[in-house]
């Protein structure tokens, strides 16, 4: 039982790649574009990732990844480019 809430309060990808592209200051339309997902979506998943990481802005969030183990510093900034590649490659 505790492994599954354990589970729960992991951040989704979908999730996380909208913390991906946060850093850049992403409008969520421009991350629309990027990740190919409705408005809602985006602003949804933005609210579930403060929820599961106990934080109350964006900023907040994507300081929690860079400085746990569940993501090292090395790992969010590759997704990062890799997120950012996908925006070069449908402009």
């Amino acid at each position: 039982m505790l492994k599954e809430k354990l589970f729960k309060k992991q951040p989704t990808s979908s999730e996380q790649a909208v913390v991906a592209l946060a850093p850049d200051g992403h409008s969520v339309t421009e991350m629309q574009d990027i990740l190919f997902k409705e408005e809602n979506t985006i602003k949804t998943q933005g609210r579930r990732i403060l929820q599961k990481l106990n934080v109350s802005s964006m900023e907040e969030a994507i300081d929690f990844y860079k400085k746990t183990n569940q993501t090292s510093s090395q790992n969010f900034t590759n997704y990062h480019q890799e997120i950012f590649q996908k925006l070069v490659k449908t402009s």
